[in-house]
């Protein structure tokens, strides 16, 4: 299913939604995958530990984020996708980041845990059917749709590989 037979564009994922073309959903998962990453990786080894502001997450730390949200988001995929009514609650990307560690782990093992989660998104997004896709949840405060979690989850690599490259990039001589 495309982009465009999203039936309802939830306000706080818009703007996640809106970072990827029109496309089917599958393709859009497959486009920002860890090829997409990797041909920013010597960039990001460059950056290292800099931030470009004091209380702001280092690029492992973004990476850790971007790995944990596609997991919640991919799990809230699945529950929607599989009919459970049950509301979704929202988390603390905060909470998760100050106690997950990513600034401590190697640049190359959490690439490496990107795309396995991401090719796991991929085998769970293939097993939806149409109708699945367009099964609608709520979470925290929003009805979406399956459809638009796939959306927002490609969307979501997108959106912090843009804050990087407009706020670490120039911490580093290109």
């Amino acid at each position: 299913m495309n982009k465009n037979q999203i039936n309802k564009m939830p306000e706080y994922f818009e703007r996640y939604i809106n970072y990827v073309p029109e496309s089917d959903i599958i393709d859009a998962l497959q486009k920002y995958d860890i090829e997409y990453l990797l041909e920013e990786k010597s960039t990001l080894k460059q950056i290292g530990h800099q931030v470009y502001a004091p209380g702001k997450w280092t690029i492992r730390d973004i990476l850790q984020h971007v790995i944990d949200t596609e997991r919640i988001f991919s799990y809230r995929a699945l529950r929607i996708g599989r009919n459970d009514k049950t509301m979704l609650p929202g988390f603390d990307e905060n909470l998760f980041a100050s106690n997950a560690h990513g600034s401590s782990r190697k640049l190359d093992d959490l690439l490496y845990e990107f795309d396995v989660v991401r090719k796991s998104t991929i085998a769970l997004y293939q097993s939806f059917s149409q109708e699945d896709l367009q099964r609608e949840g709520f979470i925290f405060q929003s009805d979406i749709s399956v459809l638009a979690l796939g959306f927002t989850i490609a969307g979501h690599v997108v959106h912090h590989m843009s804050v990087i490259r407009e706020r670490y990039y120039p911490l580093i001589q290109l």
